[in-house]
């Protein structure tokens, strides 16, 4: 292969390498834009004073965000090796297998709203697995690098400590 034609070649892998790590927003789509669609959860993690650790479904949470064009939204996250109860019949469970299920999952659904300027998206949630959420705006700051999003809250203090959670999501292949 000629030199000038492998130095074109070399340039054009160089800028589809560079183009992924760029935002979309540089190439005119807007915050809402980038965020539309469906992602799945790559990793769940809370960094506790500074230290990072699993999120609260633990290392291999399974899940999946879905923000719609006309605003709705829907999020639902469990861990990977929850337990199923011993019957087979829906309602029925013991206690405590109704216990671990609550504590292995979560979700809502309700409406988002993206603030273009300040890089948050706002999730109005109408309904929850965890009941004090229902009602409730809970305020999140998104990154959109090629088709990976990173949504993080703001630092939260629980326990006399500050937590800040982040969640890796990636479009579907």
């Amino acid at each position: 292969m000629p030199s000038s034609l492998r130095r074109f070649a070399q340039s054009l892998i160089l800028c589809a390498a560079c183009s992924a790590l760029v935002p979309s927003s540089a190439f005119g789509q807007s915050l809402k834009e980038q965020l539309t669609g469906t992602w799945i959860l790559v990793a769940w993690t809370r960094v506790v004073a500074g230290v990072e650790e699993p999120g609260m479904m633990g290392r291999d949470a399974i899940g999946q965000l879905m923000l719609a064009p006309d605003g709705h939204m829907c999020f639902n996250a469990m861990r990977s090796n929850r337990p199923k109860f011993g019957s087979r019949d829906f309602q029925p469970g013991t206690p405590e297998e109704k216990t671990t299920a609550y504590d292995g999952y979560v979700g809502y659904c309700g409406r988002y709203e993206v603030n273009e300027q300040e890089r948050t998206v706002v999730f109005q949630l109408t309904l929850s697995s965890y009941p004090n959420l229902t009602g409730t705006a809970q305020k999140r700051f998104a990154e959109v690098t090629g088709s990976r999003l990173r949504i993080s809250t703001a630092p939260i203090v629980s326990g006399g400590k500050e937590i800040v959670n982040v969640v890796i999501w990636e479009r579907p292949k």
